[in-house]
C-alpha cells in the first residue's frame, strides 16, 4: 500500500514539472515575437504631414564609377616660358655652334688652310661645349616636364606654348597615391578645382611626370583646354577605379545624420516614411548614388523637406509635430 501511494505521489510530481515546462516554452514562444525589431520609420496622420512641412521628389535613375582622386597644382606661366626659352636658346646656339665648326672644317681640309688649325679646333670646341650645353637644358626641361610632352612631337612647340601663353590651356601636374594608377596610365583624368563639386574639365592630353619628392606617388602631366583656372590653383584629378554601377541619385538634401549612419526617408503609401541607411561616400555633381538592391528603386519619393524632423520624431517618439 505504501509503494502504492509512493507511486501516486511520483507521478503527480512529474506531470506538475511536465506542466511547468510546457508553461516556460509557451511563455518563451509568446516572448518571441517582442525581440524581432520593428522596421524603422515613421507613420503620421496627414495633419502631421502637413505641419511637419514634408517635401519629396522622385529619386532619378543613374550610373556610378568609383574614382582614385590625385591633387595638384596648376604649373605658372612663367615656369614653362623660362624652361621653354633656356631650351630653345640652347638648342639656337648649339646649332649656330654646329654649322661654324662645319665651315671651319671645310675651310681648313677642303680649301687648303684657309682658316688655321688653331681656330678650326676652336670652332669644334665651342660646338661640342654647346651641344653639351644643349644636353643640360634638355635634361633640366624632361626633369621639369617629364618624357616626351606634347610640344616635342609633331611640331606643335609654338601652338602649344601661344595657348598656354593666352590661357586656352591650362598645364596642370598632379600627384596620385601610391597604387592608385596599378592600371598605367589613364586615357584621361577629370579636374575640379580642390574642395569643389562644382565644373570639371576633362584632359585626354596626358603623360608622366617625374617623381615629387615632397609628395610619394605616382605623378601625371594633363593639358587642359577650355578651364578657368588660374596659375599655382590647386586641383583635384580624377581616374576610374571600378566598373559602372546602376542605381538611383537622391538630393544632397535629402540625407540626415543620426546613430553614427547616413539616412534619407523614403515615403511609402499615403503616410508612411520609411527610413534607408545609404553611403554617403558616392557623392555625385548633386547628391548622393545609392546602388541597386538597396530598397530604394527610380521613383520612389525621397523626403527632402522636414527629413530631419522626421528623424527626430522617430528617435523620440514623444516629440509633437507642429501644427
Amino acid at each position: 500500500m505504501h509503494n502504492v501511494k509512493r507511486s501516486i505521489a511520483a507521478l503527480a510530481v512529474l506531470a506538475l514539472l511536465s506542466g511547468c515546462g510546457k508553461s516556460d516554452d509557451n511563455a518563451g514562444a509568446s516572448k518571441q515575437p517582442e525581440k524581432e525589431e520593428a522596421s524603422s520609420g515613421v507613420t503620421l496622420s496627414a495633419d502631421q504631414v502637413k505641419g511637419l512641412g514634408i517635401a519629396t521628389v522622385a529619386a532619378t535613375a543613374a550610373q556610378y564609377r568609383a574614382e582614385s582622386s590625385g591633387y595638384g597644382t596648376v604649373v605658372a606661366l612663367d615656369v614653362i616660358a623660362q624652361a621653354d626659352s633656356d631650351f630653345l636658346s640652347a638648342e639656337a646656339v648649339a646649332a649656330q655652334s654646329r654649322a661654324a665648326a662645319k665651315r671651319a672644317r671645310y675651310l681648313f681640309t677642303d680649301q687648303g688652310g684657309a682658316v688655321s688649325r688653331e681656330a678650326m679646333e676652336a670652332a669644334v670646341a665651342k660646338a661640342d661645349a654647346d651641344e653639351a650645353a644643349l644636353g643640360l637644358a634638355r635634361r633640366k626641361a624632361e626633369a621639369a616636364f617629364g618624357l616626351d610632352p606634347p610640344w616635342e612631337t609633331g611640331g606643335r612647340r609654338s601652338a602649344i606654348m601661344g595657348k598656354l601663353s593666352s590661357g586656352a590651356l591650362a598645364l596642370v601636374r598632379v600627384t596620385f597615391p601610391l597604387g592608385a594608377l596599378s592600371g598605367g596610365l589613364p586615357q584621361s583624368l577629370a579636374i575640379t578645382r580642390l574642395g569643389g563639386r562644382g565644373q570639371r574639365w576633362t584632359s585626354r592630353q596626358l603623360w608622366r611626370a617625374p617623381a615629387d619628392p615632397a609628395f610619394p606617388g605616382q605623378g601625371v602631366f594633363a593639358l587642359v583646354a577650355g578651364s578657368d583656372l588660374a596659375q599655382n590653383e590647386h586641383v583635384t584629378a580624377f581616374v576610374p577605379a571600378g566598373p559602372m554601377q546602376a542605381g538611383v541619385e537622391v538630393p544632397a538634401g535629402a540625407v540626415v545624420y543620426g546613430e553614427g549612419e547616413s539616412w534619407i526617408y523614403v515615403r511609402k503609401g499615403e503616410n508612411h516614411f520609411q527610413r534607408v541607411r545609404i553611403d554617403a561616400g558616392r557623392a555625385t555633381g548633386s547628391g548622393f548614388f545609392v546602388p541597386q538592391g538597396t530598397g530604394i528603386a527610380a521613383g520612389d519619393a525621397i523626403v527632402t523637406g522636414g527629413a530631419g524632423l522626421l528623424l527626430a520624431r522617430e528617435l523620440n517618439p514623444s516629440t509633437e509635430a507642429e501644427d
